[in-house]
Order: structure tokens, then sequence, then C-alpha cells
């Protein structure tokens, strides 16, 4: 179903039985022409999930929580025009490098790659035409297990001065019967190269209308974070989490953590580097969130060995999202499974080398209780 407008399209969505699954309808034109579509996918359990073509980007994640309401758990923003102006990236794919890479170099095979430096010197998620500002190829599926969504980009030999030409896919799968959202990445290259695939997306699990995460409960199963410098880059040191505010493994309220501490800035704010413990490659759990007004839990499993937790530092008010509120600081959170930022001149960090003939797969799975 094409064509509809974004009111029409939902209250249509409301309507529609659980095995249809799929809506598509349009999301308007970028500034430079460019038409962009949203796919809103309905499981049989009522979770709806919405992304649009801009970024590969995730702008709703619909539950019904304990007490029988419906929540929007992801921030999002009103129109294609609001995505294009924010720099907030909201639930887009980060790439080809998630993340910071000092200095804006590395080296690969014994040659410097000079990559685009920000204000800061360093390089940060593919900036100034990351992938999150692209708009990529979509194609919907159905199985008998999932509802879904493909995306793919080309990105050509030299893009964000990164060598070899680059085949990505993003695959968002719903699953029929359980509140679970899949996301799996997979890159090929016909030459030598790094890459840094994650998704970008900030949660409430109260509602994002709520605009706090006060109730939010977080077990995070790291046992060390990438130690920075004063740019934010890691300086190569994998330090324990333990005695510090970066420690979750046994479960804590976020907003407490936010007071006074050097290690997390001023003001203070989580914007770190976690690496799971006992990563293997294989899907593990890394993540419980639970939040007690509505009583949504989120458990997080990934292939990929970090994540980049962020409490919402950045928000302060000035942008208003797609229900008609300003999201103020720490509106929400990011869990961003990925490798480390800076792996590329950090021989001990997890290898982020992309080889011909040899393409770089990732899953990551959010699944909700």
């Amino acid at each position: 179903m094409r064509g509809l407008a974004a009111p029409a399209a939902l209250a249509l969505l409301a309507c529609l039985p659980a095995s249809a699954g799929i809506l598509v309808d349009d999301f308007g034109s970028t500034r430079g022409g460019q038409h962009v579509e949203r796919v809103t996918l309905e499981n049989q359990r009522g979770m709806r999930f919405s992304c649009i073509d801009y970024g590969a980007t995730i702008t709703a994640i619909v539950l019904r929580g304990g007490d029988g309401r419906r929540r929007n758990i992801v921030l999002g923003l009103p129109s294609l025009a609001a995505y294009e102006a924010s720099t907030r990236r909201y639930g887009a794919v980060m790439g080809r490098y998630a993340g910071r890479i000092g200095q804006a170099r590395f080296t690969l095979d014994g040659k410097t790659v000079a990559l685009v430096a920000n204000a800061k010197g360093s390089a940060l998620h593919g900036d100034p035409d990351g992938y999150d500002r692209r708009v990529w190829q979509r194609r919907e599926f159905a199985d008998a297990d999932a509802i879904g969504v493909v995306y793919r980009l080309l990105s050509a030999d030299g893009d964000q001065h990164f060598p070899g030409q680059v085949a990505v896919s993003v695959t968002y799968r719903l699953l029929r019967r359980r509140n679970e959202l899949q996301i799996a990445y997979a890159a090929s290259s016909d030459a030598p190269t790094v890459i840094n695939l994650t998704n970008h997306a900030y949660f409430n699990l109260a509602g994002v209308a709520s605009g706090s995460l006060a109730t939010h409960r977080f077990r995070i199963r790291a046992a060390r974070y990438a130690r920075t410098d004063a740019l934010r880059v890691p300086d190569g040191v994998l330090a324990p989490v333990a005695g510090t505010a970066l420690d979750f493994r046994r479960g804590a309220a976020l907003l407490p953590r936010l007071r006074a501490s050097a290690l997390l800035g001023d003001p203070p704010g989580i914007d770190h580097s976690l690496l799971f413990a006992d990563h293997r490659g294989a899907l593990t759990l890394v993540a419980q969130i639970d939040e007690s007004t509505s009583g949504h839990r989120m458990q997080v499993r990934t292939t990929e060995p970090s994540v980049q937790f962020n409490s919402g530092n950045g928000f302060d008010g000035s942008e208003v999202g797609a229900e008609g509120l300003a999201y103020p600081r720490h509106a929400g959170f990011a869990f961003e499974t990925q490798h480390l930022p800076d792996s590329p001149n950090h021989p001990n960090f997890p290898s982020t080398r992309l080889a011909p003939g040899r393409p770089f797969h990732s899953l990551t799975t959010f699944r909700f209780e």
C-alpha cells in the first residue's frame, strides 16, 4: 500500500489484520529531490516497527506495556526535513566507520589512509557524508517466521576517503510470534579496508513522551571499557569497569550514576565504549534493561564485541520529537553494538579489517518482554 499520507497510513495500520503485516507510505523527498518511503511492520502480538529509506533509519517501535498502554519507545522526528537538519542521527545506520578514528588517519598494509577530519581533528561516523545521510535501496520480505526490510548501499572506492568498493546490507527482521527485532549487517569489499557498522537509535522504555530515564535499570555484561583522551579518542588502554560509574554488571539505575564524576565529564554523562566479557563472536546476551512504569524489559544479544553506551547527554530541549514534545537531557539512551572506536590504530583491539573474499557479518537482536 503506497502513497498514503502519514495520518491516514497510521489509521489504516490500526485496522490491518496481523497477517498483513507490512505497510509502505510516503515520507517526502530530500533536499536533493530523492523520494523517501516509510515501512511499518506489525507482528501477531501487536508490536510495530517503522523505518525510512533515509539513513535506513528506525523511526518508531511501538509496544503494549503491562498496563495495556501502547508506547513508542524509540526517539524520532516528525518529518524528513527534521531528520536532514538534525545532527543527532536518530535511529540511523552509521558507516563506513561508526565512532571516532583519532587524527582522522590510520595505517593499512603499510599505507596511511587519511580521512575527513572534523573540527577536533578526528574522523567521526563517516562525516560529513556518512551512511546516515544516504537514501538506501530497499525491499520488503516475508517468510514463515518474520517480516522485514532489507536495505542496500554501494559505497564506492574512496568514499569518505576509505579504500575499496564496499557493498553493504542491513536487514531489519521482526519476528511474527515474538516481540523481537533482529538487525543483521553484512559487507563485502573488493580491496582491503576497515568497517564498523551500528544503529544509532535512542530508546526510552517508559515511552518517549516520558522524557526521562529515571525508571530504568541497566544490567550490562561488560568488564572493561576503552579509556579515552581529552578528545574522547581511545588511548589503547582497556581499563576495568570495577569501582567506576561504568560498572553495570550487577544492575543499577542510570541517573544516580550521572552525578559528579571525573570519568563521566562535566556535566557528567555516559558516552563510553564497553567491552563485553568473554566475547567470542557468537550471539550472546550482553544486556538487560528493565523499566518499572511500563513493565517493559529489553534484552540485547549480539555478535559484536562492544557497545557505545550513551545516556542522551546531548539533548537540550531544542528538538521536538514526532510526538510533539521536546526532548530534554537524558530523554533516551543509545545502545550501539559495534567494534571499538579507533580500532585501526590499536592492534590490541578486536580487528575491523575487511578483506576481499572474507565478508563481514554481524547480528544484534532486541527482545522485548
